[in-house]
């Protein structure tokens, strides 16, 4: 603790060596937008419908659509919209009828979010809120966050607080909405609170760096009202029941290296520890490399994390213990977690056309990108995942000012 101390004061002595003068870009004319649409397949025998055991097959299509507007040289709005289209055979065992209700659904979700940037201070302040909603599940949100930089843009301070609150509504096992099992559960509601805290610096021309923290606090309904658990000294299942407070702190560190121009190390590392007993380590490695207007990006992830001290497998929980899961998301495991990115980007982007009733304002698709990863769990959980992101940005002006970095 003592050597991190050190390094820290260290690294904070050299960037707050700043230059007088200095004055923080202030917002160009051009609106961003991206539209997302993925797909997501996994399987697995471990479901927690089930408790514990059974299929955790589940499909995904997944839509979003963003958008930065710049209000002014120091004023601009953002907008993300999104829903999330499911079926999941392990969801669809909550009640005895094949494809029921629960087997498929609908996520959609929201966000809009102000900032306002201080040139002369360098100073950015954000605020936003949000909503996301499907079948059985309610949460709105809100946050607020502040950004500092100094040294001609090179070092950067941020800071950002945000609040949940979220509301089930109470669906249990089939075999168990006979009995009392509602009045053994306080409330439906769940709050969470999150304080996150991020360092980065420009080390030099080719190394960037950055250090952040996180404090996430969630306090109600913690448990999945559905899950099942099973026992060994008793044959009728209980539903899953954990603590109603959780503390979470993550801290992680990432490292950027460009070898050169058009070659990027990107590397991160997470260490991860809750009150819930789990602690994780979390590395990835991003080596994208640049050839003409193509950006090949392969990268991997590795995750291992010890099991919660609430967390048995399949019948052998004892009906004297208070707390009780079978969900293997809680469980001691690791992960390999291996795919490739790809990013097509022309310098003066793949094709441009005018917005209709107006005679200035162009629409350029600057980026097509797709990515593509498999997932590998050692419960035995395994997924695939395909995404196509469109970028696209609008503004008023001529062909020549229309142009983009494309790395």
């Amino acid at each position: 603790m003592r050597n991190i101390k050190i390094i820290f004061f260290i690294i904070m002595s050299l960037s707050l060596q700043a230059q007088d003068g200095y004055k923080m870009k202030g917002n160009t004319k051009e609106v961003d937008a991206n539209f997302l649409f993925g797909y997501y397949n996994q399987d697995g025998n471990n479901g927690a419908v089930t408790g514990g055991i059974g299929t955790e097959q589940l499909q995904d299509f997944a839509n979003v659509f963003t958008v930065n507007v710049p209000l002014d040289s120091v004023q601009s709005l953002n907008l993300m919209l999104g829903a999330d289209i499911y079926t999941s055979a392990s969801t669809d065992n909550i009640d005895g009828d094949v494809s029921s209700a629960s087997r498929m659904d609908i996520r959609g979700y929201g966000n809009i979010g102000y900032q306002r940037k201080f040139l002369d201070r360098g100073e950015t302040y954000g605020i936003g809120i949000g909503y996301s909603i499907e079948y059985d599940y309610l949460s709105f949100s809100g946050n607020v966050s502040y950004a500092k930089e100094w040294n001609e843009g090179n070092s950067e301070i941020s800071l950002r607080a945000l609040a949940f609150f979220d509301r089930w509504s109470l669906i249990f096992p089939s075999e168990l909405r006979g009995t009392d099992i509602r009045s053994t559960i306080s409330s439906p509601n769940r709050r969470s609170y999150n304080l996150q805290a991020t360092y980065s610096q420009v080390l030099n021309r080719r190394m960037q760096m950055s250090v952040s923290a996180e404090a996430i606090w969630m306090k109600g309904l913690l448990s999945t009202p559905f899950h099942r658990v099973y026992f060994s000294d008793q044959i009728s299942p209980d539903i899953e029941r954990l603590p109603d407070s959780r503390l979470k702190l993550p801290v992680g560190i990432r490292f950027n290296y460009f070898p050169t121009d058009d070659f990027i190390i990107r590397s991160y590392y997470r260490y991860y520890w809750d009150d819930f007993g789990i602690q994780g380590h979390t590395m990835s490695l991003e080596t994208p490399i640049k050839l003409g207007n193509v950006t090949l990006a392969p990268f991997y992830r590795f995750h291992t994390q010890t099991a919660s001290k609430y967390f048995a497998p399949f019948a052998t929980h004892s009906v004297a213990e208070t707390f009780y899961t079978s969900d293997h998301d809680l469980s001691g495991l690791h992960s390999h977690k291996v795919g490739l990115g790809f990013t097509y980007s022309p310098l003066y982007g793949l094709f441009r056309f005018k917005v209709p009733f107006t005679k200035k304002h162009m629409v350029l698709m600057d980026k097509l990108r797709f990515r593509t990863a498999y997932y590998k769990r050692s419960t035995g959980l395994r997924g695939y995942l395909f995404s196509i992101d469109m970028s696209f940005k609008m503004k008023q002006g001529s062909r020549k000012k229309m142009t983009t970095p494309a790395f």
